[in-house]
């Protein structure tokens, strides 16, 4: 049963859910939990082949605190898709597809499996620090196809009690009418997408949208957007997840810092030697899942963050990220999906007579704009440049899940300085 307290309608400070036990024990107790775990979760994945062999070596009951973790490589997630590719699907992580209830494939591509286990993301206690309770409707706006996206927020939604509007990405009208019709209150989703919502609902003649509260993820809350929904009647808080590790930290208020989810373990530290950061110096952050059905144990996200320290109001006593700060590589999050530079080259070899390509990634009222710029050989007949556009528009869509805009430009135009993703945000 969720214990959140009793909701504000006008989406202020009121309506934050009281913090379960964990969130408030002190913090070497927490430790310890955390700890014994992952030595439990140590020697049942180095029956595994792929930590058999990462690992060897390692004895488990060493593995005592933080500083005892650098024993153990960073597993990222470019060699993620190597080890995959190699021992399809799950790299000897996990070693029956067959366990799963759920079989996922993000960009990259990268295989996830999912499990019917009770909140199996752990999504739950982002839902509760916004206000989520039983009896809630919520449109889930993330794409239920293949990337365990939705069904990350479904999972917490379950757990809680919600009833939840499969939205997915289906057309804006269809979404508003559903909507309108449930009477959703809540939304999980893009930020960007929840105010092309809001807008929408708008100047559908329908009055203000009846969403009160909102758990957004997979692009920038910025202050433009909290200030919009604010006025909206939204409370909107943001967590930090991703497809392979569900959640990993979440805001309990409106100020960008967001508390660590217990049931991980969470470091900052150098992206080339993999050692700790300083405390409060910006590094790579890496996580280790404590589940043994698929553990992923100093798992590197590429993302950037560092700690903070930030007594929390409420009791919670976990560690504090001051948010996300960029990118450790030139891969980057676009409307709540990840783009490689290994998507983009491979357009190359899949489009006749395409020599280079760069994604150029910007903002515009308060949305993610991306164009591709496309460079063809200099004695490449191109023919039907409308055709060819559509052809370079589909097959980024194919592998990278996105619309873009395309550009066709001279040859020479492109600059031959390896940047194959420009992020200007």
């Amino acid at each position: 049963m969720s214990n959140a307290i009793q909701k504000s309608k006008s989406g202020g400070d009121a309506g934050i859910s009281a913090p379960d036990p964990r969130e408030t024990r002190p913090v070497a107790e927490r430790q310890a939990e955390q700890f014994s775990r992952l030595r439990e979760v140590l020697v049942a994945a180095m029956e595994g082949p792929y930590y058999a062999k990462a690992f060897a070596g390692v004895d488990p009951t060493s593995i005592g605190g933080p500083a005892d973790l650098e024993q153990l490589p960073i597993l990222r997630k470019n060699d993620l898709i190597d080890i995959q590719a190699a021992r399809p699907p799950f790299g000897g992580i996990m070693a029956e597809a067959s366990r799963s209830d759920y079989l996922f494939v993000s960009p990259g591509p990268i295989h996830e499996p999912g499990f019917l286990t009770a909140d199996f993301w752990r999504v739950g206690r982002a839902m509760r620090a916004v206000g989520f309770e039983p009896g809630d409707i919520i449109h889930n706006t993330f794409s239920y196809h293949l990337t365990p996206g939705a069904w990350i927020l479904d999972s917490g939604a379950r757990e809680i009690g919600c009833s939840v509007i499969p939205a997915g990405n289906g057309p804006i009208e269809q979404q508003l009418l559903a909507i309108a019709q449930y009477g959703a209150n809540a939304y999980c989703g893009t930020p960007d997408f929840l105010k092309v919502l809001v807008e929408a609902y708008q100047k559908s003649d329908r009055g203000r949208i009846p969403f009160t509260k909102a758990l957004v993820t997979g692009g920038a809350l910025t202050s433009g957007l909290r200030a919009f929904f604010n006025a909206s009647g939204i409370r909107a808080l943001q967590c930090y997840a991703t497809a392979e590790l569900g959640l990993i930290a979440y805001e309990t208020r409106p100020t960008g810092h967001m508390i660590v989810d217990e049931d991980i373990i969470v470091e900052i530290v150098d992206p080339e030697t993999g050692k700790a950061m300083p405390f409060g110096e910006v590094g790579e952050v890496v996580v280790t899942t404590l589940r043994s059905d698929y553990p992923l144990i100093r798992f590197g996200t590429g993302d950037l963050s560092a700690f903070v320290e930030e007594e929390q109001v409420d009791g919670r006593t976990g560690a504090v990220l001051r948010g996300w700060l960029g990118r450790s590589d030139e891969a980057a999050k676009v409307r709540g999906m990840f783009v490689r530079p290994s998507q983009i080259n491979a357009l190359t070899t899949q489009i006749e007579g395409l020599s280079r390509a760069r994604l150029v990634i910007d903002r515009s009222n308060e949305k993610d704009d991306i164009m591709l710029f496309c460079e063809f050989e200099p004695d490449f007949i191109l023919g039907d440049g409308a055709a060819m556009q559509e052809q370079l528009a589909q097959a980024f869509r194919d592998l990278c899940h996105l619309r873009t805009n395309i550009s066709i430009v001279p040859p020479g135009t492109v600059p031959d300085d390896g940047k194959v993703i420009v992020d200007l945000r």
